[in-house]
């Protein structure tokens, strides 16, 4: 049989790329150009070097173009130890790319009406620290912190208390709105909240199941004489001496009295409570049981009010052969309580959920235990296959009309009207001209990023099963190029079109006069400050995986290849005394005299953060051995690279006499010994210049 053409790049496309989807509806089909294909198989290499590299045992990523998954691909173990690979359907914890859900969820209830994004939050029974008003759009666009709205804090802990916004607005629960608005129109079925460890509470071995049982009618007998409003029922469960603790809030702390209950009763007042989540655990004549309680409280001629729900423990004493209480306690949960669905949805999706990995000291794959916990700023556990269904949902405005979807992807503006990396749950980035969408996940044993390119119409998903797609990053901060995975799609799907010619690749073991020709080459292009983002991510890889050795060498590179120039104003004054180039854990001093009284320039660039200097230089009085000038944290200014490269730049009038240069450091980030960016000018110390 004669092969046509169209057939043989069918073909080819198998061999080159592997799988990938083309989903609409239901069905799916393996389609793609040759161009996809092409790049497709060198993002496909590009990620699983960088897995090995980062030392991360499964990653999961996908590609959607035009709301259709392009492709999507497991690499590596999802399960070490019993060797199960990574898939398109593996499910991992998203960490932060939950915030993304809560921003469509909340949005949904902006546009419906029942909550306003410049509502103080304290209308929603949230006390936060501040200096002003803060209100659900700081919250939402981590601009709480401070002065609300006049900076950006990347704040999880703040973000979370957007929960009781939604509990509050709706009765519902986010993750009950989020498995009803979104999981389960999407057909998500890859997707699920997290669902906390709790610790059964549990007889010891061997206990008879007809005391629990015993145990168990008592406690609902108890709860039946309240909503039944029987004091007698409920007397008949006291013991003569209760103890509780008092003013938690539960009905069982408040109406514990049976004469004040009595009279509550007789004017009218009705209790419907219900019972969930019911242990016990039987020790001899004594037993504890746990339950989870809520329901409603309605006053004589009054509106019903719901109570709870509560995590109550009720301790029981067998007494002339019944159970009787003997002690109650109350308190408020801080989350909601799990609804059958999403524990069905979580036991269903923890059964192929990715294993959690992390680094031990010696930065050997280790097993490790994912975070607990679920909320509107992590926990959600899906796959990049599922993650595609929603990222499609989101550009057909099945959630939000257009106009409210704009509204979460629109930078906030500072109220010294600066443009902040962040919308309203997702960082959104202009690079060139190019609009960026994006989100990072980064907790322990989880990694994961979105990055929504809208005038290119594609998405990028990849998520991982530790932490280390996210740490050696500046991502926290609002640079989505500083992710080593991000970069790679970039440069192979977006900036090749974006600046009319493939991005061309460096060599980073080349020699250092290597490099530097082949990024003169590069000097005039557009795409030039890419390379400079590239080393800074060599370094913090090495780093991150305990490459120290290969680390201070980029970092040492990176000095050569970008420091700016020496200043010329400076390199043609005249030189009074200077201690330069200074190392880790020294402390060094130089003399020199004037002669007459004078001004001199005082340059120096140190370590400081804090209000605090680490490495830095000041002059004493050689004569009385008090110094006359000192480096201050607080007069400085950024020296470029790491925040914390501190720079002063000074001019001052000494006396005639002599003087001792001095300069000293900590045990780490010195000069070609950097732990972190070196400063802009490849310098580390002080310099003194007659003026």
């Amino acid at each position: 049989m004669r092969l046509t053409t169209q057939a043989l790049a069918w073909i080819l496309t198998f061999i080159i790329a592997g799988q990938w989807l083309f989903v609409a509806g239901a069905s799916a089909t393996a389609q793609s150009s040759s161009s996809d294909a092409a790049r497709l198989a060198r993002l496909e290499t590009q990620l699983e070097s960088l897995r090995q590299e980062l030392k991360i045992p499964a990653l999961s990523a996908a590609i959607v173009k035009d709301q259709k998954v392009l492709w999507a691909k497991g690499f590596g173990f999802a399960d070490v130890e019993n060797k199960v690979p990574a898939t398109e359907h593996t499910p991992y914890h998203l960490a932060s790319l939950t915030k993304t859900f809560a921003s469509t969820i909340l949005m949904q209830l902006v546009q419906e009406g029942k909550i306003k994004l410049d509502d103080p939050v304290s209308k929603y029974g949230i006390t936060l620290e501040s200096d002003g008003l803060i209100r659900v759009r700081h919250l939402l666009s981590h601009t709480s912190e401070g002065n609300p709205g006049e900076r950006y804090s990347y704040n999880g802990n703040r973000f979370a208390e957007l929960d009781k916004v939604i509990q509050k607005a709706t009765g519902k629960s986010f993750g009950e709105l989020l498995i009803a608005n979104i999981l389960d129109p999407l057909d998500m079925t890859e997707t699920a909240p997290n669902v906390p460890r709790i610790v059964s509470t549990k007889s010891p071995n061997g206990t008879d199941p007809a005391a629990e049982a015993e145990v168990k009618a008592a406690v609902m007998d108890l709860i039946g004489g309240f909503n039944a409003g029987s004091v007698d029922q409920i007397e008949r469960r006291l013991a003569p001496q209760q103890n509780r603790f008092p003013g938690e809030g539960g009905f069982l702390t408040s109406f514990i009295d049976a004469f004040e209950l009595r009279g509550l009763f007789q004017s009218g007042w009705k209790l419907n409570f219900k019972v969930d989540n019911l242990e016990t655990a039987v020790y001899g004549n004594s037993a504890v049981a746990t339950f989870f309680m809520s329901g409603t409280i309605t006053p004589s001629n009054g509106t019903p009010r719901s109570d709870g729900p509560w995590r109550s423990s009720l301790v029981w004493n067998k007494q002339d052969g019944a159970w009787k209480l003997v002690h109650s306690h109350q308190s408020a949960m801080s989350r909601a309580m799990i609804t059958e669905k999403h524990q069905q949805r979580f036991d269903t999706v923890s059964k192929s959920l990715a294993q959690p990995y992390g680094l031990d000291r010696e930065f050997k794959i280790t097993k490790i235990s994912y975070p607990q916990g679920f909320s509107a700023s992590a926990g959600l556990m899906s796959s990049v296959l599922d993650m595609a269904k929603y990222d499609i949902a989101i550009d057909q405005n099945k959630f939000l009309t257009s106009e409210t979807q704009q509204l979460a992807f629109t930078p906030a503006v500072s109220t010294k009207g600066e443009p902040l990396p962040y919308g309203l749950g997702w960082f959104t980035q202009n690079y060139k001209g190019t609009k960026m969408l994006w989100h990072y996940g980064y907790w322990t044993a989880n990694s994961s990023l979105i990055l929504k390119v809208p005038e290119r119409n594609i998405t990028f998903i990849v998520m991982a099963n530790t932490d280390n797609l996210s740490r050696p990053t500046d991502l926290g901060a609002g640079d989505a190029l500083s992710s080593p995975v991000g970069m790679a799609f970039l440069k192979i799907f977006i900036f090749p079109e974006k600046f009319g010619e493939p991005i061309p690749e460096i060599n980073w073991n080349a020699s250092v006069p290597e490099l530097r020709d082949q990024l003169k080459q590069m000097s005039g292009k557009p795409y030039a400050d890419v390379y400079t983002k590239d080393l800074i991510t060599k370094f913090r890889i090495n780093q991150s995986v305990g490459q120290a050795a290969e680390a201070s060498r980029v970092m040492k590179m990176y000095g050569e290849l970008f420091s700016k120039p020496f200043p010329d104003d400076l390199a043609k004054m005249t030189l009074v005394a200077q201690l330069v180039q200074v190392l880790d854990n020294e402390e060094k001093t130089v003399e020199f005299t004037l002669p007459r009284s004078q001004q001199v320039r005082i340059f120096s660039i140190g370590e400081g953060q804090g209000g605090e200097m680490f490495d830095y230089g000041w002059i004493e009085s050689a004569d009385k051995g008090n110094s006359v000038w000192e480096m201050q944290e607080e007069q400085t200014t950024h020296a470029g690279g790491a925040g914390k490269n501190r720079k002063i730049d000074v001019v001052v009038t000494l006396e005639p006499g002599k003087y001792k240069l001095r300069y000293k450091t900590d045990d780490s980030h010195s000069f070609d010994h950097w732990n972190a960016l070196p400063p802009e000018i490849n310098f580390w110390g002080i310099a003194v210049y007659a003026k």
